[in-house]
């Protein structure tokens, strides 16, 4: 019997993930404590962890931390954060290299991707 007690009345969850590939993640009915059980089992330390909403049984992480839905119900990203263990804030450009977008610029990256594979779903 799966446990859905992370499932909202809507059948919607909030993912958060440390992403990477030995990255861990967590659902829950709110984004704060996703992000707090994802950082409680990926351990201690400064960690970038994303938050998107979606529905359960259409939500997954992908093998390589990022994360996976169904075509015809995109999930929404609700952002990247820098976590330790005292805070939760959008992460900031530079918080953990110069590479990687600020909160704003994930956000918007990950809805130009999740509109590209909805476009794509409703031409074939």
């Amino acid at each position: 019997m799966e446990d859905n007690d992370h499932v909202l009345p809507n059948g919607c969850t909030f993912l958060a993930s440390t992403a990477g590939p030995y990255g861990t993640w967590a659902k829950a009915t709110d984004p704060i404590t996703a992000i707090k059980n994802a950082l409680k089992h990926d351990g201690s330390g400064k960690k970038p962890i994303y938050v998107v909403y979606g529905k359960n049984e259409d939500l997954h992480v992908s093998d390589y931390g990022g994360y996976n839905w169904q075509s015809d119900n995109p999930p929404t990203p609700i952002g990247m954060f820098t976590v330790t263990k005292n805070s939760i804030r959008p992460v900031k450009k530079g918080d953990f290299n110069e590479k990687h977008e600020d909160c704003l610029g994930w956000m918007k990256e990950n809805l130009e991707e999740i509109e590209k594979e909805r476009q794509r779903f409703e031409n074939e």
